[in-house]
């Protein structure tokens, strides 16, 4: 049976750059659907639960909200071309990498066994992870006033094991340090050409 979604998700830390990138090509790839991160419904459900991400049950429940999301997120794409500002690799690779960034020794991968096994389901097909280093991550963190990323320390945590893990999966892997945003969106354009996207 033909495939009915070729699926490419940006990927990267936080103020990387990826909704820059994906706002970007939205505005010259008329037939490719883009899909944005959305946490905030989340986010709530986690408040209104009163979940401490710091306890293992806490972190559990917070994940399964989450996986439950994107899973739900993916079911929902239309056919055709689809590019997600991060994506399904990003949710497995937070919730494998947290307690380890943390020092936590929780066997998350048995606790959401059948929730991880329904989110690798919904994989993407190519990853273009925008990689930065902790000083350009902070410095655009800075220079952006329009997103309070809270969470930024917590993700700066977890930064060092990202782009190896995301390396097992079709990624393209761009240093983006001393890129602008112009040029990060004709290398994305090129490695689209070059994957048939």
């Amino acid at each position: 049976m033909k495939k009915l979604k070729k699926v490419l998700s940006i990927q990267g830390g936080m103020a990387g750059g990826k909704t820059t990138l994906a706002k970007k090509l939205e505005t010259i790839m008329s037939d490719v659907f883009f899909s944005y991160e959305n946490p905030y419904p989340n986010l709530v459900k986690r408040k209104n639960m009163n979940l401490d991400i710091s306890a293992r049950e806490g972190f559990v429940e917070n994940q399964r909200i989450f996986i439950a999301s994107e899973i739900e997120r993916f079911h929902h794409l239309p056919d055709g071309k689809v590019i997600f500002d991060r994506g399904p690799e990003d949710i497995e690779f937070y919730t494998l990498h947290f307690p380890l960034a943390n020092g936590y020794d929780w066997d998350v991968e048995n606790d959401l066994q059948h929730e991880l096994h329904e989110l690798r389901r919904c994989r993407s097909d190519y990853i273009l992870y925008l990689d930065a280093n902790e000083e350009t991550l902070r410095r655009r963190k800075q220079s952006d006033k329009t997103r309070g990323r809270s969470s930024f320390e917590q993700n700066m945590k977890i930064i060092s094991f990202e782009k190896e893990w995301f390396k097992q999966f079709n990624t393209k892997v761009v240093d983006v340090n001393n890129l602008t945003p112009h040029q990060i969106e004709k290398i994305t354009i090129k490695f689209l050409e070059e994957v048939d996207f």
